[in-house]
């Protein structure tokens, strides 16, 4: 007898568009729940706190679903953390609240409280267990692939496992890699076979346990699942095979179960019975793969093809920070943030609730990765759970009662303590040693946006390929294609869909522009003499003692290039962002002041540029000559956000050239479920002064945010 754990892990990211919420649910999680339920079968059912809450208002009679199916002893829910945060990246006192937070929804909804956890992308790291056992949840579903890496043999994988630390017991279910692959993209019979047999012998536990997006919400899969002109789908097929009772059909001996029977039947002695490990750091075995550098993705990719049988592991999730210098400005900035409302509820003795409801949404982990599927790519959900950040950091400002805020702290972990400048309008990550800005958020809560989160392209091994790849003519057309990314399991449209797309096309009108990777984070503020960046020293930061305006903040600094060029650099931060720029260059050149800024409309009609007049869409670009000695102004327009940012420039009469603004979209290429697909990030904006040997320049530019009336929905 085979006893098989179905489960699937139900969620939506932080910041996703309601059309997708709406969309996955009628292909997917809607028609899944529902027909495991109507055929009886016992499952497992996670779903994470965002879903759960558009269930509730969107699907109601689902929640009855689900709460009378879990009573009734069908359906096993899985708790988690709230917002689905990586825990092994977040305080510890968070990752248990956000494991309380769900608790107590499912016990609201569906009356039962959980005992068994979803582990975030299954990234596992020991010391996680305090906070697990804490909320009531004594068990949980890792990869077996993790199991391999602990030396535990294929042959034994079918069993319940037993892990420790600091003394606290925990279980562990292992799913097994091949058959998730299998679920649902081969044939019923494949999958069933896939059940009861372990290296070609009977396996005595089999458990499933993977995305319910897949069953329908993948693209090309949900007819194969569901069905179409009145013929059943693969989950029918599936479910009706394995339940036919024939002597002569061996599927038979396969029994659908649910974890907390399997391990809580005092009358079974094999309910008992543990078999003791020791787990490295680690998660799934892709997403190990992606954490890696591409060279180094490379290596690996050329080594596990020689020598499949070994449990050869990739990096660890926490690699992404290191890959993605975004994602670790945003992460440190949570740590920091969490430090201070932690700090903040011990001295005043407050809750601080808002701050930490919307802390805790931002630690949400879809934006802080990429691997196949576009995670931190895409603007929309890092706007997501930069907002909660903002709105988070505003509560707690409006609890300390401090307008004006100075902090050194390392953001980026190079070393360097990095400044956060705050006042009640603006919060600005500066580095000292290039003058630049890290970040830079607009803070009141009628506009609040964090205007620096414009994202680049990173070292990709997809791309890599990409362009590793030769250009395959096709009917005498030129067509680019990346091939080898994962298995195909079929093509024909009465064949099972593809697990992950094995060629991807590319844009047709990508240039190599599109190709151009950076390794750093693309500051919202720079200066560059030549194409170099400028570099900084002796900053003095100040509270400005002023009468009328104590809101405000002055950075002064002094620049240098190769004995070439000395500049002095003031940046007041008020009701505007202020930049005051002084030079008398030894030798003549180009002068760069670069702005970067996203905005939510993207590159829809409802953002737009205007500058001397010249109004065009940001996929235009504008170039014009503008004199000096007068007050020239840029806005950018974003209706759909509903704010105007205007950028104000001075250069001073000594100064009597004119000067070139050029603006230009920052675009991004990445992988995707449905191939590569261009993104649009933001807008740079560009100043460019041609300076002179000897001759004195000086200028000033400001921004500042306004409302814009009438507002897009």
């Amino acid at each position: 007898m085979t006893k098989f754990i179905l489960g699937f892990h139900c969620h939506q990211p932080v910041g996703n568009f309601d059309f997708v919420f709406k969309e996955v649910h009628q292909k997917s999680y809607s028609p899944l729940i529902r027909t495991l339920f109507a055929l009886n079968v016992k499952f497992c059912l996670h779903a994470s706190g965002v879903l759960l809450e558009w269930w509730e208002e969107n699907d109601p009679e689902l929640i009855r679903i689900i709460a009378e199916g879990a009573n009734a002893g069908i359906i096993e829910l899985i708790g988690g953390g709230y917002y689905e945060p990586i825990l092994a990246a977040v305080p510890a006192k968070d990752g248990l609240k956000q494991l309380e937070m769900l608790n107590v929804a499912l016990k609201r909804l569906f009356g039962i409280y959980p005992s068994g956890a979803w582990i975030t992308e299954r990234i596992w790291q020991p010391d996680i267990i305090g906070d697990l056992k804490s909320a009531g949840l004594n068990y949980a579903f890792l990869d077996d692939f993790q199991f391999f890496q602990a030396g535990i043999s294929p042959d034994c994988i079918d069993s319940v496992f037993r892990t420790e630390y600091g003394g606290e017991y925990f279980d562990i279910f292992p799913i097994h890699e091949r058959l998730r692959y299998k679920i649902p993209f081969a044939e019923p019979s494949e999958s069933l076979n896939e059940i009861l047999y372990l290296n070609g012998r009977r396996s005595s536990l089999s458990v499933m346990f993977d995305d319910g997006e897949k069953m329908g919400g993948w693209p090309d899969t949900y007819e194969w699942v569901y069905g179409k002109d009145g013929d059943k789908g693969w989950l029918e097929n599936f479910i009706r095979i394995a339940n036919y009772k024939n002597n002569n059909d061996c599927y038979s001996d396969i029994i659908f179960e649910l974890p907390s029977n399997l391990i809580n039947n005092v009358n079974n002695a094999d309910s008992q019975k543990r078999v003791p490990v020791y787990l490295p750091i680690s998660s799934y075995r892709e997403m190990g793969e992606w954490t890696l550098p591409p060279e180094k993705r490379d290596a690996y990719e050329k080594i596990r093809l020689q020598n499949s049988a070994a449990p050869l592991s990739g990096g660890i999730w926490h690699n992404f920070l290191t890959r993605y210098p975004e994602a670790n400005l945003h992460h440190k900035r949570m740590l920091n943030l969490s430090r201070k409302i932690d700090y903040a509820k011990k001295m005043r003795d407050e809750h601080l609730k808002e701050a930490t409801d919307e802390l805790l949404k931002s630690q949400a982990n879809d934006a802080y990765w990429h691997g196949v599927f576009g995670g931190i790519y895409l603007p929309h959900l890092r706007r997501g759970i930069h907002r909660a950040l903002i709105s988070s950091y505003a509560f707690y400002k409006d609890a300390i009662k401090e307008k004006v805020e100075i902090e050194r702290y390392d953001f980026d972990s190079d070393g360097e303590n990095e400044v956060l400048l705050s006042n009640d309008r603006w919060c600005i990550i500066y580095k000292p040693s290039s003058a630049s800005f890290m970040a830079i958020d607009y803070i009141k809560k009628d506009l609040m946006h964090s205007l620096g989160d414009v994202f680049c392209l990173h070292e990709e091994y997809d791309i890599l390929k990409l362009k590793e790849n030769s250009i395959k003519k096709e009917g005498g057309e030129e067509k680019t294609v990346v091939s080898g990314i994962s298995e195909n399991a079929g093509n024909g449209a009465d064949e099972p869909p593809k697990t992950i797309h094995k060629e991807a096309e590319y844009p047709r009108d990508m240039s190599e522009d599109d190709l151009t990777m950076h390794p750093d984070i693309l500051p919202s503020f720079e200066i560059m003499f030549d194409g170099e960046r400028v570099c900084f020293r002796d900053e003095i930061i100040n509270k400005c003692i002023d009468n009328r305006d104590k809101n405000c903040i002055d950075i002064q600094t002094a620049g240098y290039l190769k004995e070439n060029l000395y500049l002095d650099l003031k940046i007041k931060i008020d009701k505007f962002v202020s930049f005051f720029i002084k030079s008398k260059p030894k030798s003549s050149g180009s002068l760069d002041v670069v702005f970067r800024f996203a905005f939510p409309g993207g590159d829809g009609p409802s953002v737009n540029v205007d500058i001397a007049g010249d109004i065009k869409g940001i996929n235009n670009n504008i170039r014009k000559e503008i004199k000096t000695g007068c007050d020239n102004f840029v806005y950018l327009n974003d209706s759909f956000w509903g704010g105007k940012m205007s950028i104000k420039e001075r250069t001073e009469t000594g100064f009597l050239k004119n000067y070139d603004i050029v603006s230009k979209p920052i675009t991004t290429i990445s992988l995707s479920e449905s191939g590569y697909e261009r993104i649009f990030q933001g807008i740079e904006l560009k100043y460019n002064f041609n300076l002179t040997t000897g001759e004195d320049f000086s200028s000033i530019i400001s921004i500042d945010i306004e409302k814009i009336l009438y507002k897009q929905i």
